[in-house]
């Protein structure tokens, strides 16, 4: 083999080798576990041309860099198995007060004690009633649609507009039945309350209208 071919020949050895254990050390120290602790592995050739020793040591080390500060993702405390939808129920009773604002062919339209309670069937299908205590004893039977709000964090219901139609019965008038639309809003006192206000308007005759106000506190229940 001539010099000058024996010379490029060498060459080329070199530098591919050179190329080689430059990619081999830098995808070492680009390894998800050596990026994340921030060590390396330096073999004790490396340390020993690093330092000028002639150590016979055979036994690789590890080296610590730097250690990186990893961002923790924030979570939101949570108590294991704890739904508040669930505790606080669909549906509850108890008791309150109606205020006439308006009309005085119904009970409604008067101040009266009041019981009252809602039926949930779903989130967005429940039945209010209102039982009014006066000069007659007066029932409100509404079929409502309720529309929950929710923190966007916890997912807990905060407040639940409701709104709806139904019925004014008057048993002691024959069990007379009058058109009524409500509507309101229910707010869960944790764990196991709810108030609820609610505006009554009901239709005893075609040219009157009986309003009144109701403001309660109820128990809640799980019925279904």
């Amino acid at each position: 083999m001539q010099p000058n071919l024996a010379k490029l020949f060498f060459w080329l050895f070199g530098f591919t080798a050179s190329s080689l254990l430059c990619s081999g050390l830098s995808a070492q120290a680009q390894t998800p576990d050596s990026a994340y602790y921030g060590y390396i592995t330096v073999t004790p050739s490396d340390s020993a041309q690093s330092s000028g020793s002639t150590t016979n040591n055979t036994q690789p080390t590890l080296v610590l860099v730097q250690p990186q500060t990893v961002a923790a993702t924030p979570e939101v405390a949570q108590v294991p198995g704890v739904n508040p939808l669930k505790i606080l129920g669909r549906s509850y009773i108890g008791v309150g007060g109606n205020i006439g604002l308006d009309g005085e062919e119904t009970n409604l339209g008067e101040g009266s004690f009041v019981i009252v309670s809602k039926a949930g069937f779903t989130e967005n299908f429940s039945v209010h009633n209102a039982v009014m205590f006066g000069d007659e004893t007066t029932t409100s039977l509404t079929l409502s649609l309720n529309f929950p709000i929710k923190t966007p964090v916890t997912g807990q219901t905060i407040v639940i507009p409701f709104a709806g139609g139904g019925v004014l019965l008057q048993p002691d008038d024959d069990w007379e039945a009058d058109p009524l639309v409500s509507g309101g809003v229910d707010v869960p006192i944790p764990p196991r309350f709810t108030g609820t206000v609610r505006v009554n308007v009901a239709f005893p005759e075609d040219d009157e209208t009986d309003v009144g106000l109701v403001l309660g506190v109820g128990y809640n229940l799980k019925l279904f």
